[in-house]
């Protein structure tokens, strides 16, 4: 599938903005250049948790994470 995303595994953009508090947009747009592991399929945009928890991550060592978007669990 590439980028090691596991078919089994994959949920919506708008699903992943759901469970991890980031807008359905700003997850669209970090995928599109590349900063969100994602795969687009036709019209739609997948990636997995573990993707999300991964670029969640990389914003906290960045220094540009807010405590109010976090992943639920």
């Amino acid at each position: 599938m590439g980028k090691d995303l596991k078919a089994s595994e994959l949920i919506t953009l708008k699903e992943a903005a759901e469970y991890s508090g980031l807008s359905y947009s700003h997850l669209r747009h970090m995928a599109r250049r590349g900063r969100l592991e994602a795969q687009k399929m036709g019209m739609q945009w997948f990636t997995t948790r573990e993707a999300v928890g991964r670029y969640i991550a990389s914003r906290e060592k960045r220094g540009r994470y807010r405590e109010d978007v976090g992943l639920d669990k």
